[in-house]
């Protein structure tokens, strides 16, 4: 990893917009308690069960957020683009990380002291409620992916993986996946090989292309579809 130059939170554009209702003397604040960092693919960004000194706001890149089991099979439970913040449980009950975060292409974060982050909230009621709704909105989409998980058949979690991916994370259509086939199979709850068989079954319905690490959505109604029904 390696550190950046800080940006000032007040001239930055990869603010999240949580931080829209602070005042100067507050984001100012901030400037002071955060460090600005680049990682590498691959680096770890926190690890399950680490102390949860700070919060993570993803200024670039691409991160994976999983949770690692005794059997060396994790489960990816969403990944985060910027501008976001990687709301975590942790720094609120127990002060440890409960997944691990994880860079998927090159990332950039800017990492807050958890102390700041805690009296703005107490200090400011709008800045508490938008960050109440971050971490909702992050709560919704991770009942829906244990749901998928749990509920459906291996073409539902598949479409709705590759549903999740456009164009929730990958604004483009095709796009270039930075994710591996094991994280596909990670994040759809099912072992790589039955990933990999679904895929093939999906490309010759013509439903999508898939070449090497660009991936295509062809027939999004009948993938959908497939998703609806499970």
């Amino acid at each position: 990893m390696a550190v950046l130059l800080d940006t000032k939170c007040l001239v930055c554009k990869k603010s999240s917009d949580i931080f829209n209702v602070l005042k100067e003397s507050e984001l100012e604040k901030i400037d002071c308690n955060k460090a600005s960092i680049i990682y590498k693919p691959g680096e770890i960004i926190f690890k399950q069960g680490a102390p949860a000194n700070y919060f993570v706001c993803v200024t670039s890149g691409l991160v994976k957020l999983y949770i690692e089991h005794v059997n060396s099979r994790n489960l990816i439970v969403g990944l985060t683009r910027p501008i976001n913040y990687i709301f975590e449980p942790g720094p609120f009950v127990d002060h440890h990380h409960h997944v691990t975060a994880v860079a998927c292409e090159e990332t950039s974060a800017c990492l807050i002291d958890e102390k700041v982050m805690k009296q703005l909230i107490k200090t400011n009621t709008e800045f508490a409620n938008e960050f109440i709704k971050k971490i909702s909105l992050q709560s919704v989409s991770l009942f829906n992916r244990i749901s998928s998980c749990t509920q459906k058949h291996v073409y539902g979690r598949v479409a709705d993986t590759l549903l999740y991916l456009y164009p929730g994370i990958y604004n483009t259509n095709p796009f270039l996946l930075s994710l591996t086939r094991q994280d596909l199979a990670d994040l759809s709850g099912m072992t790589k090989e039955s990933l990999i068989r679904v895929l093939k079954k999906f490309k010759d319905d013509n439903i999508i292309n898939i070449e090497g690490n660009k991936l295509e959505i062809i027939n999004r109604n009948n993938l959908e579809e497939i998703a609806r029904k499970g």
